[in-house]
């Protein structure tokens, strides 16, 4: 085996373990570590004769593997950074919706992650599954494979306006919680206006109790017509991935 291709196997792979950590899991449980790293390396083994690569040192020296490693682990873990945010958005709308409707998980001693608590895991789930459907694992593995066209195995960089690009996905995943619990923030206002008034003219009834179910009665019928408006921007942010991440190293 040339020593020039294993290097580039293995280049490729560390890479390719920053695209692995985005894809996702049903119920939002971990991997293995052993399964990523599997999944992470299956990519170099199809690509490793085909991807552009910079021009290796002979014999390399340990301080040039070194800094390639490093440059290529930090390069994949931008990339799965910018695929995660899609689903990191998606489940803010999952803790903002649940939060509305009255369903969020009881305080403990620990913070609950979305995976315990129920609906935040369904908007999850639902986030994961429509990555699949919509093709979003073609674009993400598409990117991952274009990147190598700007930054070559052994050469990875990150474009002048990377960290641009990373700090605006950030705040996007804000705004796009925001836009999905939206009708469910109005919702909640409208019924806690109503109930207010009717408390002002009704001064001897209970809206404090009445309202609850009244909530998440009115809630859970949004919630189960609210299908076609998860899947407008869930489409919206999975088509625009692969775009997003190739900004981190193709704009300059």
């Amino acid at each position: 085996m040339p020593v020039e291709w294993l290097l580039v196997w293995t280049l490729t792979g560390l890479r390719a373990l920053g695209v692995v950590m985005l894809l996702p899991v049903p119920g939002g449980k971990v991997l293995p570590a052993m399964l990523r790293v599997a999944c992470a390396f299956m990519f170099p083994t199809l690509l490793a004769g085909i991807i552009p690569h910079a021009p290796m040192p002979e014999p390399p020296g340990w301080p040039w593997l070194a800094e390639a490693a490093v440059r290529e682990m930090v390069l994949g873990l931008a990339l799965g950074f910018v695929g995660r945010l899609v689903f990191a958005g998606a489940e803010l709308a999952g803790r903002l919706i649940a939060n509305e409707l009255g369903l969020v998980a009881a305080p403990g001693f620990d913070v609950p992650t979305p995976s315990q608590e129920p609906l935040p895991a369904f908007i999850g789930s639902f986030a994961g599954l429509m990555f699949f459907l919509m093709g979003g694992h073609e674009g993400a593995l598409a990117a991952f494979v274009r990147s190598f066209d700007f930054a070559p195995a052994g050469a990875a960089r990150f474009s002048v306006l990377a960290g641009e690009t990373l700090t605006i996905c950030t705040a996007q995943v804000i705004e796009f919680g925001m836009r999905m619990a939206a009708p469910f923030i109005a919702l909640n206002f409208v019924i806690s206006l109503a109930f207010s008034i009717l408390g002002r003219a009704v001064p001897r009834m209970n809206v404090f109790i009445i309202s609850y179910p009244v909530r998440t009665l009115v809630g859970l019928s949004l919630l189960a017509g609210a299908g076609g408006l998860f899947g407008r921007y869930l489409w919206r942010a999975m088509d625009a991935l692969p775009w997003t991440m190739l900004e981190l190293v193709g704009r300059n």
